[in-house]
């Protein structure tokens, strides 16, 4: 993967990701590994997530693998603490974990709005009741947070999972508060199409995305990875708190 101009020197840093076994997570572990970062990754899929960690160890990459369903509390804490007992720390915590599913009020399948809104809100929340403390122990570090333009308004089939995404939202300038004083950055990143995984499982209709976008490019998950390391490559005392990011060609939302 191309390394953006100005990306960070992560050596000695320790970053938790969850959701990466695919898409934007398994992106982000790459993206930080590659700058030096020690990186715990964690997903369901702990096939997914074990293949990823041997191909990035053997770059010479420290990586920790901990399958982890991020609704579950304990494996949550688990996770957390089996970072910190292998690598020392934490410095920076990013919650990705999350999916969609798109249906009309009236037809959805309740258990899996459940099962999207508990993964979605419940699981960042776990995420970082567990996992802050111990960027508040290094003194200073980064939070960033995956939402979704989804989160700033809403499609017609869509309103459970923008009700996740506003949620996210909401946790993201709650944390800031929280953090300003306390040298702890936090970051809402808030994509607009990206190609992976997730539109299958969200229950797109084929060719979704060229008829959404008309034919042009969505973004792709290094993209996101590469604002992240953006992100982080700001001087301590600059906090960019929210991206809003499209597919140059997304005119809707």
């Amino acid at each position: 993967m191309a390394t953006p101009e100005g990306s960070p020197d992560l050596r000695g840093k320790v970053a938790l990701v969850t959701g990466a076994s695919s898409g934007i997570g398994e992106a982000l572990a790459r993206a930080l590994a590659g700058q030096g970062a020690r990186v715990a990754i964690a997903a369901r899929r702990g096939e997914r997530i074990h293949a990823l960690a041997d191909e990035l160890t053997a770059t010479g990459a420290e990586v920790l693998a901990v399958p982890t369903d991020v609704t579950d509390e304990s494996a949550v804490q688990s996770l957390v603490a089996q970072t910190v007992a292998r690598f020392g720390g934490l410095d920076i915590l990013i919650p990705n974990a999350g999916f969609g599913y798109r249906a009309p009020i009236v037809e959805g399948d309740t258990a899996r709005w459940k099962a999207m809104l508990d993964t979605n809100v419940y699981g960042v929340l776990l995420s970082l009741h567990y996992g802050v403390p111990h960027i508040l122990a290094r003194g200073r570090g980064d939070v960033i947070l995956l939402g979704s333009v989804a989160g700033r308004t809403v499609t017609t089939g869509g309103a459970a999972y923008s009700a996740s995404k506003s949620a996210v939202r909401a946790i993201s300038e709650a944390l800031r508060q929280e953090m300003s004083r306390k040298n702890v950055r936090v970051t809402l990143l808030e994509p607009g199409v990206v190609a992976s995984e997730f539109q299958a499982v969200a229950d797109y209709p084929p060719g979704f995305i060229d008829n959404w976008l008309g034919g042009t490019p969505p973004l792709l998950p290094v993209d996101i990875a590469s604002a992240v390391l953006a992100v982080l490559a700001l001087p301590p005392h600059v906090s960019l708190n929210e991206i809003l990011l499209r597919p140059t060609g997304q005119t809707n939302p």
